[in-house]
């Protein structure tokens, strides 16, 4: 798996209108595997970990505590949070809360001692985390719910990068075809639109042709779901 991150821009010709979109993808997949901060205050048992990690293939960075994380979270690069929580030094349910808080984007795998007590990962869950283990846990437990936290920064990584290409896409658009566009999501026709616009039918058409092209769309279903990506409020025609 690779993680890119993707950069949109407008090409512009001699006039200053924008004849495309450009862009440029940044590979930030680390050569030694994904991340993986592994919070445990309790020198041993971060060291188990660090070994089963790296053996499947992770970079590992260790916390002593909580507030270590903390210190450093915002510039931490894509990866998963594993917290022990045994150690009151790891901080408990407060990393994802405080993750969270800090709205910094990583998913957190918390490590406990249930004792049998389905409340105490219901908890977990509440405070942020994406999934809870109970001791004893097996390797293959962990690396499983890694992979299903992992997978979740793809999904979220794969909607910014469409959501800035819409918004960038979108933003090539004339005046014009900026308002034709919001006459099409909100149901209008192009009459309708020609009506309101004080253009012909005719016209319209020739920019719904032209905001498809430059959208990369071929019907107005995928136009909706390019405004949707975008953040666009799709207002509905008055009667």
């Amino acid at each position: 798996m690779r993680w890119i991150r993707g950069k949109f821009f407008a090409i512009r010709d001699e006039q200053g209108r924008i004849k495309r979109i450009g862009g440029v993808a940044e590979d930030l997949t680390r050569h030694e595997g994904l991340t993986v901060y592994v919070v445990d205050g309790n020198k041993a048992s971060r060291h188990e970990l660090r070994l089963l990690l790296q053996g499947a293939g992770y970079e590992v960075k260790e916390f002593a505590s909580a507030q270590a994380l903390f210190e450093v979270a915002p510039v931490l690069v894509p990866g998963c949070v594993v917290v022990e929580t045994r150690s009151p030094a790891s901080g408990g349910l407060s990393v994802p809360k405080e993750l969270k808080a800090r709205r910094v984007g990583l998913p957190v795998i918390v490590i406990g001692d249930a004792r049998g007590d389905i409340s105490v990962g219901v908890q977990a869950m509440k405070a942020g985390a994406v999934d809870f283990l109970s001791t004893p846990y097996s390797p293959e437990q962990l690396l499983d719910a890694l992979a299903a936290a992992l997978s979740s920064i793809h999904e979220q990584a794969e909607r910014s990068h469409e959501a800035e290409r819409a918004a960038v896409a979108i933003a090539s658009l004339s005046a014009r075809e900026r308002e034709v566009l919001e006459g099409l999501l909100a149901g209008g026709s192009n009459k309708t639109i020609a009506r309101d616009l004080d253009i012909s039918p005719r016209t319209v058409e020739a920019h719904r042709a032209r905001i498809m092209e430059r959208l990369g769309t071929h019907s107005l279903p995928e136009l909706v779901q390019i405004a949707v990506a975008a953040g666009l409020q799709i207002k509905q025609q008055s009667g």
